[in-house]
């Protein structure tokens, strides 16, 4: 036999007698009837809550009286029951290894027949396990187990697919009626059943923290109504100016944090913090810091302005809602070093460049172009002639004067030849066009000379005049 709540084990029981009392909502104290010679042979119930000797009620002297500390109301129920023979303790206590049956057929229990832990059976079955801080459904048995939410418009469930192995939480009252959670052999899937609906987290300051768009599969942060197609992502970082995108990485310590933090190695955000235009910056602790690399699965062989290849730089300018060309003399392209612009091509394919002016006046220019191109060619292409003898320049002479550029001496040593300074080379051309020019003007001069000693000056002057020579004068 189980008991249950506040009771009293063994004893015998019998309900005194009550005659005289009267509850009128001031009354306190009531006869008994009979003696009582302690308050424990007592079992005493207002309106069925039980009293506690001491604290809701005492014995007056000879026992033939009960003093309540709050006078029973007018009409309440009373019961006072003297308990005889051997009493044990009050029912306050553990009941492991008995059962308290509910229901007709004794298949639905409460047991407690393992220390600390307390089954419930429902229908023959241990369905749930109540232990310190755990509740257990189910009792590993091979069937699903769930929670339902009855709602008034729409039924919610957390639960087990035993079969599937896979936990679920979804709308509906059975398992996998419309499943948005669950995780399973193949790990974690919201929307499983692939329905057609959005995914958002908000924030105290944002509703659309973070935002998957159902019907068109766009992912968004901080932006409801995202402008890219099908799987695309899109990134409001609202008036802020600081990086859309960093990159980190804990190998990285570059030191330049007057810009970025040390383990940051690329940037992306505004240009400008009220025009916008992309703005992307890397840094590195060595020398080599950005690197474009296009990878083509073929090639382009038009050169012309419908030309393609796998690398572009394309500018345009507004016009209207949609862009056009920029002018003849407007610059589309520019490279600056730390703000300052050294390099420029224009709207027409014009290239401008800061370079350096100094000339090689010091210098045979022609001597130096022939040193130029033996150096540069591969031996046997240069078909020489008796005024190479004449070439006093070499391959050092060629790096001294910055046409050809800097190498280690161990790639000298390997026979490499280092890039050429396209603007030194050039410079170098215009100056050997001056000295040929120097020089042409000076044999003029010589010729004109020996003219006017051979035939006279008015002879020599028809002759260049003949030949539409001009002297400079």
């Amino acid at each position: 036999m189980a008991y249950v709540g506040q009771g009293i084990k063994n004893g015998t029981f019998s309900v005194l007698d009550t005659s005289g009392n009267t509850y009128n909502g001031s009354n306190v104290t009531f006869n008994l009837g009979t003696q009582v010679s302690s308050p424990a042979q007592l079992l005493v119930s207002h309106d069925g809550v039980i009293q506690k000797p001491g604290t809701d009620y005492t014995i007056a002297t000879g026992g033939t009286q009960i003093t309540f500390t709050t006078a029973p109301a007018s009409g309440a129920s009373i019961f006072i029951t003297e308990i005889s023979g051997a009493v044990g303790a009050p029912m306050n206590r553990d009941i492991n290894g008995d059962e308290l049956i509910l229901d007709a057929d004794a298949d639905t229990s409460i047991t407690a027949d393992t220390d600390d832990q307390i089954d419930i059976r429902i229908a023959g079955n241990d369905d749930f396990k109540l232990t310190a801080k755990t509740l257990t459904i189910g009792g590993g048995a091979a069937a699903d187990t769930a929670i339902v939410f009855d709602g008034n418009a729409q039924d919610y469930y957390i639960g087990l697919d035993d079969s599937g192995d896979e936990f679920q939480i979804g709308k509906g009252s059975t398992l996998a009626a419309g499943r948005e959670f669950s995780i399973g052999a193949s790990g974690p899937v919201f929307n499983e059943d692939s329905d057609t609906h959005d995914f958002r987290i908000e924030t105290d300051d944002q509703t659309h923290a973070f935002f998957i768009h159902g019907a068109n599969d766009e992912v968004s942060l901080n932006e409801s109504a995202s402008d890219t197609d099908s799987g695309g992502l899109c990134i409001n970082h609202g008036s802020n100016d600081a990086a859309s995108i960093t990159l980190k990485n804990s190998d990285v310590a570059h030191g330049v944090t007057d810009q970025v933090e040390t383990d940051t190695y690329a940037f992306i955000g505004k240009n400008a913090a009220a025009n916008g235009g992309l703005l992307f910056m890397s840094f590195s602790e060595g020398d080599n810091c950005h690197t474009h690399e296009a990878f083509a699965t073929s090639s382009n062989t038009t050169q012309n302005g419908s030309g393609g290849g796998p690398f572009k730089m394309n500018g345009r300018k507004k016009s209207g809602t949609g862009a056009t060309a920029f002018g003849s003399g407007d610059n589309v392209f520019l490279v600056q070093n730390n703000g300052q612009t050294d390099f420029i091509v224009d709207g027409n394919g014009d290239i401008f460049y800061d370079g350096s002016a100094s000339a090689y006046d010091s210098y045979d220019d022609a001597q130096l172009v022939r040193a130029f191109d033996i150096a540069k060619s591969t031996p046997g292409t240069i078909i020489q002639s008796k005024w190479d003898d004449f070439v006093q320049y070499k391959y050092d002479d060629l790096r001294e004067a910055g046409i050809l550029g800097n190498q280690t001496k161990e790639d000298d040593e390997k026979g490499i030849i280092p890039f050429t300074c396209v603007t030194k080379l050039q410079k170098l051309h215009n100056g050997a066009i001056w000295q040929q020019y120097e020089k042409h003007n000076q044999l003029l001069e010589a010729v004109y000379d020996l003219a006017k000693e051979a035939v006279g000056e008015e002879k020599a002057n028809a002759i260049l005049d003949k030949h539409e020579v001009k002297r400079l004068q």
